[in-house]
């Protein structure tokens, strides 16, 4: 039987799922995009945290449209955003990239604290998150890794999979989320192609500052969340983590987080794996949970969507051997390197890319 059409508001919200996950998580790859005829005007999209971690924090400003070569344009710049706290507290946000903001290194997030997200943006609209308290995190007991390979269609996946032990605090009502980031100090900020006689080459641009590359999750699968309700109290083991690529017999350095989240928090991250997972079937999940915590304080009946979190966490370091790998690694294809007179490339502070030296880097 043929299914029916979506409906815009859940051509919408499928829209925004997918979105929410690649602006979040890489900022730069071009996300799915169905057609939104039945959309009027763009819709704001809200993404940014604190934790009780060292700083800074990031919020991330964007809009719904057609994700092209000019996706930059689709960032909300020229915002004031203001984080405030229970005391009355107040920290902004920097602008360090078109639509990205982030706090000063010094600024961090306390337990029991509760904190809002303010936001005016450059045309003097106004928004508002709805206050949430900062819980502490458990902290995270063992970090360790598997190597296995997998059979795939494209031929032998070979990998270390992370894995992370942990214990649920023993009051109920707790929610968790885990991510992590890694980092690759880099030579090349640029590359530069060219063509002699029909020959093309690259060469790779040095970084006029120290540099790191910035890798998050990608993709439907990277919502990694759980709640207490049916192991409250009890260890929680062998937590999934990411799978790092064979790709180099170096070092891999990561950094994962384990996220204490609201129930709210924990509701709209599940509602935006669901949407992404969805099959359009009619017992789906209904469109409007995928929204958020941010409201428009300029017009109360404007859409706004995304979130911003207040979660306590633990951050640990760790570093997979990929020496103990069998076989070879997928080799990565070398950039060749520059010349002597080619000037150097700065590096650009943005969603994939860093000059602020990771917290235990070296270990």
């Amino acid at each position: 039987m043929k299914r029916p059409p979506l409906s815009p508001l859940r051509t919408l919200a499928r829209y925004i799922a997918f979105t929410l996950l690649y602006t979040w998580l890489i900022g730069c790859i071009t996300p799915y995009q169905p057609e939104l005829k039945s959309l009027d005007q763009p819709v704001l999209i809200v993404d940014g945290f604190i934790t009780d971690q060292p700083g800074p924090y990031q919020v991330g400003l964007s809009y719904t449209a057609d994700y092209t070569a000019k996706a930059v344009n689709l960032r909300a710049t020229g915002a004031k955003v203001t984080v405030t706290d229970d005391t009355g507290a107040k920290q902004d946000f920097i602008e360090v990239a078109a639509g990205i903001y982030r706090t000063p290194t010094t600024y961090q997030g306390q337990a029991g604290r509760t904190y809002k997200l303010t936001i005016t943006l450059a045309d003097g609209k106004r928004y508002e998150s709805t206050a949430e308290k900062l819980k502490a995190a458990p902290p995270i007991d063992k970090v360790y890794d598997e190597f296995s390979q997998k059979e795939t269609a494209s031929g032998l996946d070979s990998g270390f999979d992370v894995f992370i032990d942990t214990r649920d605090s023993p009051t109920p009502g707790d929610y968790y989320r885990w991510r992590w980031t890694n980092f690759e100090q880099i030579i090349y900020c640029g590359i530069k192609t060219q063509t002699v006689r029909g020959v093309t080459t690259e060469t790779g641009q040095s970084c006029c500052q120290t540099c790191w590359d910035v890798i998050t999750c990608t993709g439907p699968n990277c919502i990694n969340t759980l709640s207490d309700e049916a192991i409250n109290g009890n260890s929680i083991s062998r937590e999934p983590i990411m799978r790092v690529p064979f790709t180099s017999y170096g070092k891999y350095y990561l950094e994962i987080e384990q996220l204490s989240i609201s129930r709210e928090a924990y509701l709209f991250y599940k509602s935006v794996e669901n949407l992404t997972v969805s099959n359009g079937g009619i017992f789906d999940a209904a469109p409007a949970t995928v929204k958020g915590n941010i409201r428009s304080l300029t017009n109360a009946g404007e859409f706004v969507f995304g979130y911003f979190s207040v979660s306590g966490a633990q951050k640990v370091p760790y570093v997979v051997d990929r020496l103990t790998g069998k076989g070879s690694p997928a080799v990565k294809p070398a950039v060749i390197p520059p010349g002597p007179l080619d000037p150097c490339v700065a590096c650009v502070e943005s969603d994939y890319r860093t000059r602020i030296k990771p917290r235990w880097w070296p270990l």
